[in-house]
């Protein structure tokens, strides 16, 4: 029997007994359900959807106590999510780390392209010096965050931030922070050379924002930006997506995308025009999405990330960029 059979059965039972109450609060027909062990309920609601689970939770009082439990969404991210996320997430997170005191050396980021006035290069140093493999081996670094530290600094991309977190159970906010989509839009950055001739802001309904950065012609490439909000400690994958214009892209040079979180390991990914161009030819004016690598994010951080090429004279064009988006990953 499949999981979508199973889904849709039990969505169909929610549907038919919603809104038709007895005397005790419970909707019709659906005290028989409350006589299962717990348990077996849980494994139930695994093939639900977090709407389906609203609609679950009204059904009666004691399905609504159920799915406002710490047990409950423990057991759902261990059910959904690769076993060291689900472990780092539900419990290793939150242990404080011993303390080692180590004098660092401070190293360079290598950056091809540098600024050194900005806040991304500015916590480049800090990540090449502190957060490379030696430094991090010798200091025994962990990811940490406390309980109240995280419920300060949460922020949904994807869902509506609540206002009352003490009220909410802490893995079911966990469980949507690891669902959410921490995404940002090319078009909410800082764009160098932005009007009517180089660089524009277009529409697309293609596109996963609405807005989005096409690249007409310009020498100097440069797009910098941070998410707004504090990012978790986690590892994260990080993508760009993009597409040509007309099947056709000219960036001379390389291309580095960048990505820095403030307290943790930083992606430096050069991108020749070779490798545009073997863009352009696979997908031709299509979005397409380019994994670029993965950040490693040890405390609360903010998180800064740039497309840079100006060390070419060349005049670059063709292509244009949606969002960047970081997904967690073991």
């Amino acid at each position: 029997m499949s999981s979508k059979y199973i889904h849709d059965k039990f969505r169909s039972w929610i549907s038919s007994v919603a809104g038709v109450t007895t005397n005790d609060g419970c909707l019709s027909g659906t005290c028989w359900i409350l006589d299962l062990p717990p348990e077996i309920i849980q494994i139930i609601t695994d093939y639900l959807n977090p709407h389906d689970l609203t609609a679950f939770s009204r059904v009666c009082r004691s399905f609504y106590d159920l799915i406002n439990q710490d047990s409950f969404w423990a057991h759902r991210i261990h059910r959904q999510f690769p076993h060291p996320v689900a472990q780092l997430y539900t419990s290793e997170l939150y242990h404080l780390p011993n303390m080692i005191q180590t004098t660092y050396e401070s190293r360079t980021p290598n950056f091809l392209h540098t600024r050194p006035e900005s806040e991304l290069d500015r916590f480049a140093l800090t990540s090449a010096t502190r957060y490379n493999d030696e430094a991090i081996e010798r200091s025994h670094t962990k990811m940490y965050v406390s309980k109240d530290e995280f419920l300060t600094n949460l922020h949904y991309f994807q869902f509506r931030t609540p206002t009352n977190l003490s009220t909410i159970p802490f893995m079911k906010l966990i469980y949507f922070y690891l669902i959410d989509r921490k995404r940002r839009a090319a078009v909410n950055m800082d764009v160098v050379h932005l009007n009517g001739s180089y660089l524009v802001n277009r529409s697309d309904r293609n596109s996963l924002t609405g807005h989005v950065i096409q690249l007409q012609s310009v020498c100097w490439l440069e797009i910098t930006g941070h998410f707004e909000q504090k990012i978790m400690p986690g590892k994260y994958e990080v993508s760009w997506r993009m597409k040509s214009q007309a099947g056709n892209i000219s960036l001379h040079g390389e291309t580095e995308f960048l990505v820095v979180p403030s307290h943790g390991k930083m992606l430096i990914k050069s991108v020749a025009d070779t490798d545009f161009r073997d863009y352009a030819i696979q997908h031709n004016d299509q979005w397409f999405t380019v994994n670029m690598g993965a950040i490693v994010i040890y405390e609360p951080s903010e998180v800064f990330m740039a497309i840079r090429n100006w060390n070419s004279g060349y005049w670059k064009s063709g292509i244009s960029w949606d969002c960047i988006e970081l997904k967690i990953i073991p």
